[in-house]
């Protein structure tokens, strides 16, 4: 009897570890600002047959701002810009007194970023990580175990190519969680227009990158381990050079205290005693929405954070703010409003916990980080997003 019992010990015990062998493995892919209507018009036959093969969403709803950076960090902390502390791609931290722009090292500084990213919450809980781009992923500050500076002259094959190396490491320091970005579509939408001829050609280019991906994890020994999920952080809306609001044609610069415009949307800070002046200045601008930051529509989740400054400003659908009206605009760009439909973005997923051949409803990006959580067992704190959005989705 009590060899038996020792024998059924054993059994159960090799199964466990068997088990946890057999951890699933998440490479989180975006495409930044590949719009979510852009199979209906473009060639993208990889990430059809990931629809046919797993899942795909009718759409997913960025947050608010329709920014990058602002909408990656939502997906890496299931918070909204608001609670994360990443308002838009530049800002002013009134706090701090400091600014956060794309354009300097400030991008790096944690101070900026809140929340508890997927990778970091995978390292505290033995789950290890590797971010290949992906904003807030280069801090040194609540970083994976390994990550990547941001470099676009890195090509994509590259990209992948360390992904797959990562892949083929040795069980123990192999990372089982992969953040993966590329640039693309976002470059050509803004500089041509998301339905120009340009990102004709552009959009089946990313797809074949995706193809690419797809073929070389299904290589590999532990490729039906692998759960894939293709996403992008916005839309791309058109933009034309008639429709253009510049600011400081009703807003004088001397009442202002810090102001950047990020087009379509901007906050800007207010010299006190100015305040009730830019108020009315902004009832008399055509083709924009404004709001003192307190009265930010609460749908929006914006505006509670002190970075929000003193006004919101955003640009009606097809308008642009500028400088000034002499400044060039053509192309496309996004911020705008989350409930627009040339703002909402992709979601394609497959592998051995999802469905095959699954249509679901669109859904929030923030609820990407607890499916993502779900799928690698990982325990989540406090946040925005919210696991029902998605488990329909999972096996």
């Amino acid at each position: 009897m009590k060899k038996i019992v020792v024998g059924l010990f054993l059994f159960f015990w090799i199964g466990i570890t068997a088990q946890e062998q057999k951890k699933p493995y998440v490479i989180l892919v975006s495409l930044d600002g590949f719009r979510w209507d852009y199979p209906n018009y473009f060639e993208t036959p990889n990430l059809d047959k990931m629809a046919k093969n797993g899942v795909k969403a009718k759409s997913m709803q960025p947050s608010y701002p329709t920014k990058t950076f602002p909408n990656h960090y939502s997906i890496a902390t299931g918070l909204y810009p608001d609670h994360h502390g990443i308002v838009n791609n530049n800002f002013y931290d009134p706090t701090s007194k400091k600014i956060f722009t794309l354009k300097n090292e400030s991008k790096k500084n944690s101070e900026f970023y809140g929340g508890n990213p997927i990778w970091n919450l995978a390292e505290e809980q033995g789950v290890k990580a590797a971010c290949f781009y992906w904003p807030g992923s280069d801090t040194g500050v609540k970083s994976a175990s390994i990550f990547k500076e941001y470099d676009e002259s890195v090509s994509y094959e590259n990209r992948i190519n360390t992904v797959i190396d990562w892949l083929n490491l040795p069980e123990a320091e192999r990372p089982h969680l992969i953040t993966l970005y590329f640039d693309q579509p976002d470059e050509t939408g803004h500089n041509h227009g998301p339905l120009s001829e340009e990102n004709k050609k552009m959009v089946p280019k990313v797809d074949a990158v995706i193809g690419q991906l797809m073929q070389k994890l299904d290589s590999l020994p532990i490729g039906k381990e692998i759960n894939l999920i293709v996403l992008s952080d916005h839309g791309m809306a058109p933009i034309s050079n008639d429709k253009k609001v510049a600011l400081l044609e009703y807003i004088k610069p001397e009442w202002l205290g810090y102001a950047a415009v990020i087009n379509p949307i901007m906050s800007i800070e207010t010299k006190p005693v100015y305040k009730d002046s830019i108020a009315k200045a902004l009832k008399k601008v055509p083709h924009i929405k404004w709001y003192p930051s307190n009265k930010v529509p609460k749908r929006l989740h914006y505006g509670t954070n002190p970075r929000a400054l003193d006004f919101v400003i955003e640009a009606q659908k097809g308008y642009s703010l500028v400088n000034k009206k002499d400044q060039k605009i053509t192309g496309g760009t996004h911020g705008y409003d989350n409930k627009m439909k040339e703002m909402q973005a992709i979601f394609y997923a497959k592998g051995p916990n999802f469905k095959t051949d699954k249509k679901v409803k669109s859904f929030r990006n923030v609820s990407v980080y607890p499916l993502i959580a779900a799928i690698l067992g990982l325990k989540t704190e406090a946040i925005d997003g919210d696991f029902d959005e998605v488990k329909a989705m999972l096996k």
